[in-house]
């Protein structure tokens, strides 16, 4: 039986320790592992000795003064409590701070992830993104990630998270500049079946899965907004970002912004690259096209 995922939930204001690690016996193994007092739930055994926890109201809370400082006033904030409390994430979605991009004529707004985890899996960082307003798409830059430590400590510089939530600003002002690659996606063209060709590539690559893809096709084939009739590179992403944000999301973030980030790193390579985009929507041999309707 398929393991099934532990539920998303929103409840960020938990307290985590750092314990030893004793064997059956009580010895100490001088190891140590991170657990939730609340409900006692281990969250990763084997952290080192100098490993410091931080707490997510102790990050989320000076992240917030900064923005309030910076005059960003965010007009939606989302929490995601993932793995039994393992790692989180608040979203904070400002859709009065915007970027025109040019050529694709749309208006994105600024998103600001933090992120923390008590399982070593990522370090505490800010990643920038970006929400495309007529229809609340969620959207990378491919911005890399800002670290405001280099490890959990429970002692920040407010500096540093200034710098970060400023270089992720930065990094959403600059898809205004006429080479982002947004509107290097939009500069190339793809035919409707090219689309589906393209779709069915990522599905033999294993980077979406049939359902999916059958999924993305049938926003592909029929465009629920007016900005998405054209038929191009970027069109065709807003297909998968539509899909991936108000189908994947709710059951499985991480999987819904993995694909996002993906698909989005492939197709800007292709937007500049004439192999890569020519080898995306060539079949392969022998292979059947199944059109989703």
């Amino acid at each position: 039986m398929a393991r099934q995922p532990i539920a998303i939930t929103s409840d960020y204001d938990y307290t985590v320790e750092k314990v030893p690690v004793f064997t059956p016996e009580g010895k100490n193994t001088g190891s140590f592992m991170t657990r939730r007092v609340d409900d006692g739930r281990i969250l990763k055994v084997g952290v080192t000795k100098d490993y410091n926890v931080v707490n997510n109201r102790d990050v989320v809370d000076p992240v917030k003064q900064v923005l309030a400082d910076l005059g960003l006033e965010a007009t939606k904030e989302t929490a995601y409590v993932m793995g039994g409390g393992a790692r989180f994430k608040m979203r904070f979605e400002f859709k009065d701070t915007t970027v025109e991009i040019p050529k694709v004529g749309d208006t994105l707004g600024f998103r600001l992830d933090l992120d923390n985890s008590f399982n070593l899996m990522h370090r505490i960082r800010t990643i920038g993104g970006a929400l495309r307003l007529v229809c609340t798409n969620g959207m990378t830059t491919l911005d890399r990630e800002h670290g405001i430590s280099c490890k959990h400590s429970n002692r920040f510089n407010v500096s540093n998270i200034v710098k970060a939530v400023k270089d992720s600003l930065d990094a959403f002002k600059n898809l205004g500049s006429k080479d982002n690659p947004f509107t290097l996606m939009a500069s190339r063209e793809v035919s409707q079946d090219q689309g589906l060709n393209i779709l069915q590539s990522l599905t033999n690559k294993g980077t979406i899965s049939e359902v999916r893809r059958e999924g993305i096709a049938r926003v592909w084939n029929d465009p629920s907004h007016n900005e998405d009739e054209g038929r191009n590179l970027y069109n065709l992403l807003n297909a998968v970002t539509q899909f991936t944000t108000h189908e994947v999301a709710d059951t499985n973030f991480e999987m819904s912004e993995r694909l996002n980030t993906n698909v989005t790193r492939l197709f800007s390579k292709a937007a500049k690259d004439e192999t890569t985009l020519t080898g995306l929507w060539t079949p392969e041999e022998n292979e059947v096209l199944t059109i989703t309707e």
